[in-house]
């Protein structure tokens, strides 16, 4: 199972993410996308999926978000109710959104053993729950393991990216997902600051699909670099899809030998930010594709 393998720190692992569908759809609509991903995540056989728990992170960028907000449906009644999966799920836990009672009510009710903790994204937005106690009370759960984010960009920023995993790994924390990524470089000292850190626990390393230049657009706004040259590639493309699907698999090679190279525990987690037919389909075979990678 996708715990064992965790806490065996086992490599190469590939996880297919993915939000599930917004709150507002009615029942009918609601089973037919279920279906439709119920079908998907068997036939990629992934060895874990991502369910993702949204948050508006308008707080931590002042420009225009480029596509509206909206709620979805919870991780574990989009697990427990709607999919008819084997494949284990990591639940992503915005740990800012619940207050101490609810959080562990969460963790109580569900039916996955693997969270990922995430914070505030902002220093400045108003939390019910900070991620240091919302670490605590997933303590008190023997069978579940718990992960944290690492972004790259903010390592660019502020260098101290590995000093806040060490901090998650004393608090808990098994395993880290990182934020999307497009820039192989940046990628590429954070993950040499993990080495010299010494940070054995797994690293899923995220990558999303681009179809268009709106997507990348979001994805940017997202908080994800884009470096010039990327950007000018996708666009000089005959297939925009296609394209960002190969830079991602450049970068995932480059990024995992450099990681078995240096003591590092990589894996990937690959997901599509948009929900557009060819955008979701080229994930999909982006993930079958890195499992041969791996």
């Amino acid at each position: 199972m996708l715990k064992e393998k965790i806490l065996n720190k086992e490599k190469g692992l590939v996880l297919y993410g993915l939000t599930p569908p917004k709150a507002e759809f009615d029942e009918a609509k609601l089973r037919e996308i279920s279906e439709r991903w119920t079908g998907r995540i068997n036939d990629i056989k992934a060895d874990g999926l991502v369910l993702y728990e949204v948050q508006d992170e308008s707080e931590r960028n002042d420009s225009e978000r480029t596509f509206e907000f909206s709620g979805t449906l919870s991780p574990e009644i989009y697990y427990k109710k709607y999919l008819n999966v084997a494949t284990p799920s990591i639940f992503y836990r915005v740990a800012s959104g619940y207050g101490e009672d609810e959080f562990r009510a969460a963790l109580k009710a569900q039916n996955s053993n693997l969270n990922v903790l995430v914070g505030a994204t902002s220093s400045t937005q108003k939390v019910r729950l900070n991620l240091a106690r919302a670490y605590e009370i997933a303590s008190e759960f023997k069978e579940l393991v718990v992960g944290g984010v690492c972004i790259a960009e903010r390592h660019a920023k502020k260098g101290d990216e590995p000093q806040r995993m060490r901090e998650k790994i004393a608090a808990g924390a098994k395993f880290f997902i990182s934020q999307a990524i497009f820039d192989a470089q940046l990628a590429r000292k954070f993950l040499e600051d993990c080495a010299a850190e010494k940070i054995s626990e797994p690293i899923f390393l995220t990558f999303s699909t681009a179809g268009n230049p709106k997507t990348l657009e979001f994805i940017k706004w997202l908080g994800v670099s884009v470096p010039s040259a990327v950007e000018a590639r996708l666009n000089a493309s005959e297939d925009y899809l296609a394209q960002s699907c190969e830079i991602i698999k450049e970068i995932w090679c480059e990024l995992k030998k450099f990681g078995d190279e240096n003591g590092l525990n990589l894996s990937a987690n690959i997901e599509s930010v948009m929900a557009k037919r060819a955008e979701i389909e080229a994930s999909l075979e982006l993930t079958k594709s890195i499992r041969e990678l791996v």
